[in-house]
């Protein structure tokens, strides 16, 4: 009966650790091992002034979808806006970090501009829904929104 119960009970821990470590790898983008383009109409407010732009980013993601990178973001459209400049940290990590929260949330983490009234920087909330990826968030003084559309799609899944 006591190996029994010491049987029952380290399958109970087994069964356990694998519902707790499940979730942590769970989430993943696709495509995999791919570079993602996302482009579209994004506005930087700065001290309140909005500036409009077409923004580009270049997306990386690694083999199992986990680990995706903006490697290069660049904005067209008005002087102001061609005058924004994307920050990057210095390698061997030049990029910024995705998170992924949810199928339908990530977060672009460090992220950093310079414009000509100064730096902005923070993390910008990022919500996908089919080939669209919608930005929103606050850079410190600055505020970002944007609708970019993706090429491949690009989609946060669950199995």
């Amino acid at each position: 009966m006591k190996a029994q119960f010491k049987a029952l009970v380290m399958a109970c821990v087994m069964a356990a650790g694998t519902i707790v470590a499940a979730p942590a790898f769970a989430l993943h983008a696709t495509p995999v091992s791919s570079t993602v383009i996302a482009t579209g109409p994004t506005s930087l407010s700065i001290l309140g002034v909005p500036v409009p732009c077409t923004s580009t980013f270049t997306l990386t993601t690694d083999s199992t979808g986990t680990i995706i990178h903006v490697t290069q973001a660049v904005f067209t459209g008005s002087t102001t806006c061609s005058s924004v400049h994307a920050v990057f940290p210095a390698a061997p990590n030049n990029f910024w970090n995705v998170t992924l929260n949810s199928t339908t949330s990530a977060t672009i983490n460090s992220v950093q501009v310079t414009t000509p009234f100064g730096t902005c920087s923070g993390n910008v909330g990022a919500t996908i829904s089919g080939s669209t990826i919608n930005l929103s968030g606050s850079l410190g003084v600055c505020g970002v929104s944007g609708s970019l559309t993706t090429n491949p799609a690009f989609s946060i899944v669950n199995p």
